[in-house]
């Protein structure tokens, strides 16, 4: 759960949303653990605080409501997330499309 918002994060860490986002992050942190943690710089970085924070989720049901609220407002309520990574000649994302007639050649 917290690695995919964590993952949506790093991607968008330069808007002004994943700024917003992150400060969130730290103050649920900084609520439950006394510290901030530092803004993860790679995928790496992001996994590792995800495995962290989910760690010390499973022993702190407060802090495990606080950030599923955290990751809700950062993924949505549907869970559905689309990343592209690397290069890619086309690309289609899309969902739920009833009544579509959708062909690709």
């Amino acid at each position: 759960m917290v690695s995919a918002a964590l993952t949506k994060l790093l991607d968008s860490a330069a808007t002004q949303a994943g700024s917003k986002a992150w400060d969130a992050l730290k103050a649920i942190v900084s609520r439950h653990r006394g510290q901030a943690p530092e803004q993860p710089t790679n995928p790496e970085e992001a996994a590792a605080l995800a495995d962290e924070l989910t760690a010390a989720a499973e022993k702190d049901p407060a802090l495990a409501r606080d950030l599923s609220a955290w990751h809700q407002s950062i993924v949505g309520s549907d869970n559905t997330m689309n990343n592209v990574s690397g290069s890619a000649e086309r690309v289609v994302q899309g969902r739920d499309f009833p009544h579509a007639n959708i062909t690709f050649n």
